[in-house]
């Protein structure tokens, strides 16, 4: 069976020109996380502290839930669902899309003058595949230098990455406006041990990131198979820190930020009948982007609704409907 035609992603980006834009999959980041009470109350604080670090920074936040391509796994089939705008639901599909060339999300970004770039904290083996994406530079773990202590599957923390990722691509001018795609690593399963969130955003480059107290407390907690919840709780929890604390660090700036969900977490977490939907958060202080998302329906703050408003291929188009006049 022939692949779909691939949607048309021509637009002039008039409503996010200049500001720098961030696509940040979140690592089974899933409706589960919203609709279990356990969870709900667990991250009610740490919801709360996001929230206001958006609004103390003059940022808004709009959200929905859309329908992922994949659960509990395989995060590269949400990845480029999103970016080719192209249902795929397995790595035979996958497979044959990389093998075309076809414009992409990040195209229709390099397109209009900016600098595209993947951060690929999880990269550790050569990825031929990412040229089909169009980015300008693919940063692999081994690009980033990572010189702190070992957290999770990969080692590094996302906290350190978006800290790195904001040294080598937002900090330097002057400079195009960016676009920039980043999957997360802290949030992935078993959880556990989950990192400290470090304040000073300077220190979390170094090889010292932390207090040894803080260290040591961190590395106590080991994962439980039978009950991953309260892990999962706090792997989300640290990552709202990281990403409100990013934000007040970067107050001045003019971002549109796209926070979203790659998966439901595995069914040990999720629970028996769970749904695909994923949240999708976009913070930023233009109004316009903000207005024009409420049209299509998403609504104000972080609590996300049913049914959705996408499913994840077709969520590309709305996405630059939003951000652009598109033909």
């Amino acid at each position: 069976m022939p692949l779909p035609a691939p949607p048309d992603v021509q637009t002039d980006l008039a409503h996010v020109q200049g500001a720098d834009v961030f696509v940040l999959f979140i690592e089974s980041y899933g409706a589960t996380s919203w609709e279990r009470s356990e969870f709900e109350a667990a991250l009610a604080p740490s919801r709360a502290r996001l929230t206001a670090d958006i609004a103390a920074t003059g940022r808004g936040v709009v959200t929905a839930f859309v329908d992922s391509t994949t659960f509990g796994g395989e995060s590269w089939l949400a990845h480029i669902s999103l970016l080719s705008g192209t249902e795929v639901r397995d790595p035979d599909i996958n497979m044959r899309l990389m093998a075309e060339r076809r414009d992409t999300m990040v195209t229709a970004f390099s397109r209009r003058g900016y600098q595209t770039a993947a951060v690929m904290p999880g990269l550790l083996a050569a990825w031929p595949e990412g040229a089909f994406y169009g980015f300008d530079r693919i940063y692999a773990a081994a690009d980033l230098r990572y010189q702190g202590p070992p957290f999770g599957w990969w080692d590094v923390t996302d906290q350190f990455v978006i800290a790195r990722m904001d040294e080598i691509v937002i900090a330097p001018q002057p400079r195009a406006p960016a676009f920039v795609f980043m999957p997360t690593i802290s949030t992935h399963a078993p959880f556990t041990p989950v990192p400290p969130y470090q304040p000073e955003w300077r220190r979390i480059l170094s090889a010292t990131p932390y207090d040894e107290d803080h260290l040591m407390q961190a590395y106590q907690a080991t994962p439980d198979w039978t009950n991953l919840g309260p892990g999962y709780a706090r792997s989300l929890a640290y990552l709202h820190d990281t990403l409100g604390g990013y934000l007040r660090m970067r107050a001045d700036r003019d971002f549109v930020m796209v926070i979203l969900g790659d998966h439901q977490p595995p069914a040990l977490v999720s629970g028996e009948g769970a749904s695909w939907a994923v949240p999708v958060h976009v913070v930023t202080g233009r109004s316009d982007v903000l207005a024009r998302l409420r049209q299509r329906g998403f609504r104000d703050g972080l609590v996300p609704a049913h049914p959705s408003v996408a499913r994840m291929d077709t969520l590309m188009r709305l996405l630059l409907d939003a951000f652009g006049n598109t033909r």
